[in-house]
């Protein structure tokens, strides 16, 4: 009886010498690497809670590439930026950017999670929650001029405490806003996709209620406007992909569309400004002239690249959204794995992240650690 066991054994113990090898000769190897110290500012003016969802993506990419601070201490999503905090259970204001940012190589301006073009300014402690104040801005044209790469993502400017603080902004990030923001849908009278705020905002100013079923992109003005972009009548399917143009395909290594479901910006993009990836939507002629009626542009840029004293991207979409920050940093070759591996489903979570997000970063922490120019 022992014999017919034993091979069976063998096999177990060959297996499990196969997966030990795999797994931990990559975790020697994160080991051995060579950490980079990188001085980046992470400013998140969201409302804060404990999933730190606004700049925990960019945190779990900086510590698989082994990316420290000066000191050499490794970036935590729960101290290392700047914004809002919560301390025993009680939201309040902490850490105000400092006085000395021009010795930054990165300042990274995270999206704004908790509060769209439709939503007040929510109130903490009889204070309001406050985006990118003037002050902010002035530090962050400072940075500007003096060369320190500047990233920005979709609504990080939404609750900018006034106009001028975003006028200050735009011309860095080689864009303005349309006031216009945007989502594919694929049930117009789903809650969760379709807030009740919007839904609020159409009927007081359209005087009936939401009409609206099916499939669609629903678009939002910073005025309270809610367009919709009916499945069928207007758009063939509705659904959205990121398509890199030929650049941003040599760029980034991205060379196939992908799936694009959360809310995005629609901006209009300086001459100067390099387009790296549009919105890819399927409008019919239909569609095509409620846009134009509208004074919206066809065309969504998704990401785009400014040159000027410094060089700056945007991220018209909230690409850095991470839900399960894992241990899988520590392994040398895991981003480039779950790239691959991760497919390009809608029901897939973080698909984005992985499929866009994580190498776009990685190109643009490359740029500022050589300082080399995105044609070199």
């Amino acid at each position: 009886m022992n014999r017919n066991h034993r091979p069976l054994t063998v096999w177990a113990l060959a297996c499990l010498t196969v997966v030990s090898v795999v797994l931990v000769i990559p975790w020697i190897l994160w080991q051995s690497q060579a950490p980079t110290p990188l001085n980046i500012m992470i400013v998140d003016k969201s409302k804060p809670d404990l999933s730190y969802v606004g700049h925990k993506g960019l945190v779990w990419i900086l510590n698989q590439q082994k990316i420290v601070q000066q000191t050499g201490e490794h970036y935590k999503y729960e101290e290392d930026y700047y914004g809002y905090d919560i301390e025993n259970g009680t939201s309040r204001i902490e850490r105000t950017l400092p006085d000395e940012v021009t010795d930054t190589d990165l300042i990274y301006l995270t999206a704004n999670h908790h509060l769209s073009s439709t939503e007040t300014n929510e109130r903490i402690q009889g204070k309001t929650y406050e985006g990118l104040t003037i002050y902010d801005a002035h530090k962050i044209r400072e940075a500007a001029t003096k060369g320190v790469t500047i990233v920005a993502e979709f609504s990080a400017l939404t609750n900018a405490v006034s106009d001028m603080t975003r006028e200050q902004l735009y011309p860095i990030l080689g864009m303005k806003s349309s006031g216009w923001e945007g989502r594919s849908v694929s049930d117009l009278q789903s809650l969760d996709e379709v807030p009740q705020r919007l839904r609020m905002n159409y009927e007081r100013r359209e005087k009936r209620q939401w009409p609206y079923h099916g499939a669609g992109i629903v678009l939002v003005h910073k005025d309270g406007r809610v367009m919709v972009l009916k499945q069928g009548r207007d758009v063939k399917t509705g659904d959205i992909k990121l398509a890199f143009t030929q650049e941003g395909r040599e760029w980034s290594g991205i060379t196939r569309d992908i799936h694009y479901s959360e809310w995005f910006d629609i901006i209009v993009p300086e001459q100067q400004a390099t387009v790296l990836a549009w919105y890819k939507t399927d409008l019919t002629e239909n569609g095509q002239q409620k846009l134009m009626d509208a004074g919206i542009p066809a065309e969504f840029a998704a990401l785009i690249r400014h040159e000027g004293y410094n060089r700056t991207y945007y991220m018209a979409g909230s690409f850095g959204e991470l839900e399960n920050y894992s241990f899988w940093r520590r392994i040398k070759g895991w981003d480039v794995l779950k790239t691959w591996l991760t497919p390009d489903q809608k029901d897939v979570p973080d698909r984005f992240y992985w499929k866009v997000y994580v190498p776009v970063m990685k190109k643009i922490l490359q740029e500022v650690q050589t300082g080399q120019a995105p044609w070199q």
